[in-house]
C-alpha cells in the first residue's frame, strides 16, 4: 500500500500494482506538508510545498475520487498529463486536477524548482469547508468544480500569498488563528478562479521571443546572458529580470536546459555515445555532462538512453 499523508483523498489508477518510490533524504528536506490536522480548516486535507535543487522521479498515474488538488508552479517548469492530455508548466502557472481524474507526470520528472499544493476534499456535496455557512460551502465548492480551464497564468501575488498560508498555518494555535488560515485559503481560492475564468498564459513580449529564438537556433555554443542582453538592447540585469518573469526560468538555466534537451534527442538516437554527445554540446567532460543531465532529470545519461531508446516520441526538457 502507498503511503503518504495525502492517502485520504489519493488512490493509485486501477490495474497492476504500482510501488511509489521512497523519497531521498535530501528530497524529503526541500518539501513541506502541512496535513489535515496540523492545519485546523475544514475541507483543506493538505497544504504543501518544494523546493527542489535538482530531479527526483516523477508521479506514477493517480487519481482523487473526492478531492481538488490546485497547484501553483512558483518557479521552473514541469510537466503533467490528465486523462492523456499533456500539460506544460512555467513559473507563475496553476494547474488543476479535477476529483477521479487520472493524472500524473507524463513520464517526466518532478523537476527543479518551486511547487505549491492544496488538496480539498469537496465530496460529499454537504461536507463542511473553510468553517463556511452550508450555502456560501455550496456555492463555493460549485464555482470550483466548474472551473473553466485548468492551466492558467496565476493571479498576481499568488507566491506570496501561499507563503503567508503556510506561515498561519505554523503559527496556529487558537481557533481565532484557524479562522484567520480559512480566511487566507478562502482568498486564494477566490484568486483561482477568477484566473482560470481569465485563462492567460501570456506571450513573452517581443524582445524576449528574440532571445529564445536565438538560444533554439543554438547547440553546443550557446550565448551567454550579457551577449543575450546585448542582442536584445538591455543591461543584463533588466534583461534577466525580465526573462525570468516573462519565462519562469533565469536566463541561464533556460539556456541549460535548451542544451539539455539536445542531448536528449541526441541520446535516442542509434550509435551515440555519452562521451560523443558531452562533448559535441561542449561539456567540459562527460563526468560534469552526467552530473548536469542528472540534476534536471533524475537519470544518468546512460540510464535515460536505456529507457527511451526506441521510443522516438519519448518527452524532453522543454
Amino acid at each position: 500500500m502507498w503511503r503518504s499523508t495525502k492517502s485520504n483523498i489519493r488512490t493509485l489508477a486501477r490495474g497492476p500494482r504500482v510501488v511509489e518510490p521512497v523519497m531521498l533524504p535530501e528530497q524529503l528536506a526541500r518539501r513541506r506538508e502541512c496535513p489535515e490536522p496540523e492545519i485546523g480548516v475544514p475541507g483543506v486535507v493538505e497544504l504543501g510545498r518544494y523546493r527542489y535543487a535538482s530531479a527526483y522521479q516523477g508521479l506514477q498515474p493517480r487519481a482523487h475520487p473526492d478531492g481538488l488538488e490546485i497547484c501553483f508552479l512558483a518557479r521552473g517548469h514541469q510537466t503533467y498529463r490528465v486523462d492523456g492530455q499533456v500539460y506544460r508548466l512555467r513559473g507563475g502557472d496553476q494547474y488543476l486536477v479535477f476529483p477521479g481524474e487520472l493524472h500524473d507526470s507524463a513520464d517526466m520528472p518532478e523537476e527543479k524548482g518551486v511547487l505549491y499544493w492544496l488538496f480539498l476534499r469537496l465530496k460529499p456535496a454537504g461536507g463542511p469547508l473553510l468553517f463556511l455557512e452550508p450555502a456560501a460551502a455550496r456555492e463555493l465548492r460549485a464555482a470550483l468544480l466548474a472551473l473553466p480551464s485548468r492551466h492558467f497564468a496565476a493571479a498576481p501575488g499568488t507566491h506570496l500569498l501561499l507563503d503567508q498560508i503556510i506561515g498561519a498555518v505554523e503559527r496556529a494555535r487558537t481557533p481565532l488563528d484557524r479562522l484567520g488560515l480559512a480566511a487566507l485559503v478562502l482568498r486564494f481560492l477566490l484568486g483561482t478562479i477568477q484566473a482560470s475564468h481569465h485563462n492567460r498564459r501570456a506571450t513573452p513580449s517581443p524582445r524576449i521571443q528574440r532571445s529564445l529564438a536565438h538560444i533554439a537556433a543554438q547547440a553546443a555554443e550557446l550565448p551567454s546572458v550579457p551577449q543575450l542582453a546585448r542582442l536584445v538592447r538591455l543591461s543584463p540585469s533588466r534583461f534577466k529580470a525580465r526573462f525570468r518573469q516573462e519565462v519562469g526560468l533565469p536566463p541561464r538555466e533556460h539556456v541549460l536546459r535548451h542544451k539539455l534537451g539536445v542531448a536528449q534527442a541526441r541520446l535516442r538516437e542509434p550509435g551515440t555515445s555519452v562521451t560523443a554527445v558531452a562533448h559535441e554540446l561542449g561539456f567540459s567532460s562527460s563526468q560534469y555532462f552526467a552530473t548536469v543531465f542528472r540534476r534536471f532529470t533524475g537519470l544518468t545519461p546512460t540510464q535515460y538512453r536505456a529507457r527511451v531508446r526506441g521510443d522516438p516520441a519519448a518527452p524532453v526538457l522543454s
